[in-house]
């Protein structure tokens, strides 16, 4: 087994190579992102109780609509979690095929991308002081992939918030491997 930096563990096996990304963790922001979540389930529970009581339509409908808004922020706020606890990026390279997947607990979707077809493999261009970029590199959210490449016309993310050193040196692997 092979290590780039501390996130990146790369195993190579006959005609494969298998890479896994583990997910950025900080203890004291993993605790404060759970008190979060707790927190913002408990309000809209009290707001969804108030759905009950109110004699109002109108606001009833306003409670509606805002606790659409709240299940969303809900969703988002859960799946970030789960990701720093649980998350990891796994990148195969066998059969003339790339595969990325995201692994959370075991779960997640197997995207399979053949290599004939991968155009322009490179880092992700990143804007130093664009507020987006900010928020995606965060420990909040799950996004600020650092590799990307072209697939039919489609541009596809990965390597999630990995420092600069351990993007340049996964793609330099990641390319070495495709061109055999």
């Amino acid at each position: 087994m092979e290590y780039i930096g501390k996130r990146i563990s790369i195993l190579r096996k006959e005609n494969e190579l298998s890479i896994v990304v583990l997910s950025l963790m900080d203890k004291v922001k993993s605790r404060l992102l759970f008190v979060w979540f707790f927190l913002w389930s408990l309000s809209g529970l009290v707001i969804l109780s108030q759905i009950f009581i109110m004699p109002d339509p109108n606001t009833k409908i306003a409670i509606i609509v805002w606790m659409g808004f709240w299940t969303y922020f809900e969703y988002k706020i859960f799946t970030s979690y789960l990701w720093r606890k649980s998350g990891k990026e796994k990148i195969k390279i066998r059969e003339n095929k790339l595969f990325v997947k995201r692994d959370v607990s075991g779960r997640g979707k197997i995207k399979a991308y053949e290599i004939d077809f991968i155009k322009d493999l490179r880092l992700f261009e990143t804007q130093e002081n664009s507020f987006f970029e900010n928020l995606n590199n965060s420990y909040w959210v799950v996004a600020g992939e650092r590799l990307t490449f072209d697939y039919y016309g489609k541009e596809i993310k990965f390597g999630i918030q990995l420092e600069d050193v351990d993007a340049k040196a996964l793609l330099k692997l990641i390319k070495k491997e495709i061109q055999k």
